[in-house]
Order: C-alpha cells, then sequence, then structure tokens
C-alpha cells in the first residue's frame, strides 16, 4: 500500500489529489481511511467526522473550520469558546479536540471556557424559560476542573462583566464558540463577544447553540430569541444557521441542527478566497 500511495503521489499532481482521492472512493476503487490519522485535512471534514469517534463532534468541527479560515487567512493562531461550562465535561474534551487540530492543521488554538463557577443565575423573566432552569442549577467544582485541563482557560463570573475584559486581551482571533449558558438574558450578554473589533474575530464564525431543540424552547424565548434580537441590533453582523448540514457532513446527527454561523460582514477579509468552495467546474457529461 505504501508504495501505491508512493507512486501515485508520483504521478498525479498534488492540487488533483483530494479529488481523485473521492472519485476513486466513490467508484469503490479503494477504501475510506481506517482511522482519522489518515484523513486528509480537508473542508467540509465529514472524513474525519465518520472516523473519529470524538464525543463532542460538533466541537471537533467548528474547531476545524476554525483552523482552517485561520490558516487561508495567515492567521498563525485562533481562539475556541464555550459559553456554558457546568462539570467541564465539553470543556475537557474541546481541550482535547484543540490539540489534535493544531497538530494537523498547523494553526495554534486557544481554549477558553466562561462560566460563573456557582451555577446558573436567577432567571429574569419569561424570556428565561424558568419552567427549565433556576438559580443555582449546574455547578461547577473550580479546582477539580482545573486540576484537570491543560491549556484551556477558565474565566469565572458573570459573563457581562467577563467578555469586556477578556477581548481587551486581546485573545487570538476567534473562530469557534459554543453557546449553552441556557438563559436568553445570559446568552445575550455572551453576544458581546460579536461586538468586538474586527481583529479580534475571524470573518466567520461557527456557532453552536445547545437549547434550540425541544422541551419549550421556541421561536420568542431562550437562545432563539436571542439570536434575533441581536440580528435586529445589527446591519452588518448577523447569525445564521447553516442549513443542509446533515448532507454536507454525512452525518444524520441532532447536533447538526443546532449549527449556526456568525457572519461579520464589515471585517476586512470577508470576501477573502477561504478555500471552502472545493468545485470551481462543471464540464459537459459524455453522451
Amino acid at each position: 500500500m505504501t508504495s501505491l500511495r508512493r507512486l501515485a503521489r508520483e504521478l498525479i499532481p498534488s492540487r488533483f489529489e483530494p479529488a481523485v482521492r473521492r472519485a476513486a472512493q466513490g467508484r469503490g476503487w479503494i477504501s475510506p481511511p481506517a482511522s482519522p490519522d489518515d484523513d486528509p485535512f480537508e473542508y467540509p471534514f465529514w472524513q474525519i467526522l465518520k472516523h473519529h469517534g470524538c464525543t463532542y463532534p460538533h466541537y471537533l468541527w467548528g474547531t476545524m473550520c476554525a483552523a482552517s479560515l485561520a490558516s487561508a487567512l495567515g492567521q498563525k493562531r485562533t481562539s475556541v469558546i464555550e459559553f456554558g461550562v457546568a462539570g467541564g465535561n465539553g470543556l475537557v474534551e474541546l481541550e482535547r479536540v484543540a490539540q489534535w487540530v493544531e497538530q494537523r492543521s498547523g494553526v495554534g488554538i486557544d481554549v477558553y471556557g466562561f462560566d460563573t463557577g456557582s451555577g446558573l443565575p436567577q432567571p429574569q423573566d419569561y424570556r428565561d424559560l424558568p419552567n427549565l432552569w433556576s438559580e443555582g442549577y449546574f455547578p461547577m467544582d473550580p479546582e477539580r476542573l482545573q486540576a484537570r485541563l491543560n491549556r484551556a482557560r477558565l474565566v469565572l463570573g458573570p459573563v457581562a462583566e467577563t467578555v469586556p475584559g477578556f477581548l481587551e486581551g486581546p485573545p487570538a482571533p476567534i473562530g469557534y464558540v459554543s453557546f449553552d449558558l441556557d438563559l436568553y438574558s445570559s446568552t445575550m450578554d455572551a453576544f458581546q463577544i460579536f461586538d468586538a473589533s474586527p481583529d479580534r474575530l475571524l470573518p466567520r464564525v461557527v456557532c453552536y447553540f445547545d437549547d434550540i431543540i425541544g422541551f419549550s424552547h421556541g421561536d420568542f424565548s431562550g437562545e432563539r430569541l436571542a439570536i434575533t434580537d441581536f440580528n435586529r441590533r445589527y446591519e452588518a453582523r448577523k447569525i445564521s444557521k447553516l442549513y443542509g448540514l446533515r448532507y454536507v457532513l454525512v452525518q444524520d446527527k441532532w447536533w447538526t441542527d443546532m449549527m449556526y454561523m456568525f457572519h461579520l460582514f464589515d471585517h476586512p477579509s470577508y470576501n477573502v478566497v477561504d478555500g471552502t468552495n472545493t468545485r470551481t467546474e462543471l464540464p459537459l457529461r459524455e453522451e
């Protein structure tokens, strides 16, 4: 197998290798990669998702997208964020994912977790869905969690107070954000992250929203309402659902309905080609 791969590299120009590989796999001439270590780091990363076995695939995909865009724009580092850490299982996994992606992309990845450290704050009104959430839900043991972390940084306190200071840091441009703060009010506070100057953000930021399906979630409360109200505030900055992602990623999974993208239309690099469109021609078929 090694000799065949070497021969293929000698005969096929590198820019054609991904297309040739996909065509050969589609026709059954070669088998898909047996492990994620053999997968090409190439958008939309569906092969990696298929074989990786990550317990938080939405974190893996969002982090890969962030690294890919950062690389396309010549950025050496990017930041990934989890809003709503709770016990810390997600942040531990995001840290692992970041290290894995960093090794394969060549882009440095900084990991941050925002939380009060003491559980949910008191819901303010119906928009915070007090029928689901109460003050003190999902507390954290900060010392125990910190002992498990190697590279992620905990940012503890009300996000309305911690986000502005974080942005002054300054962090590497933000490329992926998970929102799991449950409450409308807390999510709106976290959206300060998208008020930042363009140098703090990549022009497109993949987002995951945890509390938008099932239960009492709808368009007029919780995270969905927060998205709507954010979009009403801005002309050049919008949060939009990523439609049809389950088909793009060949993943018939719940999390694909919970992925969004923040668009920073006034970012100076928004219109730079980013390599996500791999199809550049559609030649006429032979009869």
